[in-house]
């Protein structure tokens, strides 16, 4: 899986080191996950570049990791076509 370049501190778009996330942050008014099912949600990390306003968010690498989570997503959610769109 290639890193996207953001999590590393430098915007993919402007090149900028302005770049901030919600790792370990206070979730407030934060969209802090996203519901999978009933019992299953995804933690989500939000990065945002100051400079440009380039704006990111990915699921924690653990719960990427995570089988049974990845399998109730492949379940209950729609499978991307190749390249298509709508």
């Amino acid at each position: 899986m290639n890193v996207e370049t953001i999590k590393t501190g430098k915007c993919p778009v402007c090149g900028s080191s302005e770049v901030y996330d919600n790792r370990g942050a206070s979730p407030g008014n934060q969209r802090k996950f996203i519901t999978v099912s009933a019992a299953k949600s995804f933690v989500i990390d939000a990065y945002v570049c100051t400079a440009c306003g380039y704006f990111k968010e990915f699921i924690r690498d653990e719960d990427m990791k995570n089988e049974k989570l990845m399998n109730k997503v492949k379940e209950k959610w729609n499978k991307t076509g190749e390249g298509r769109i709508g």
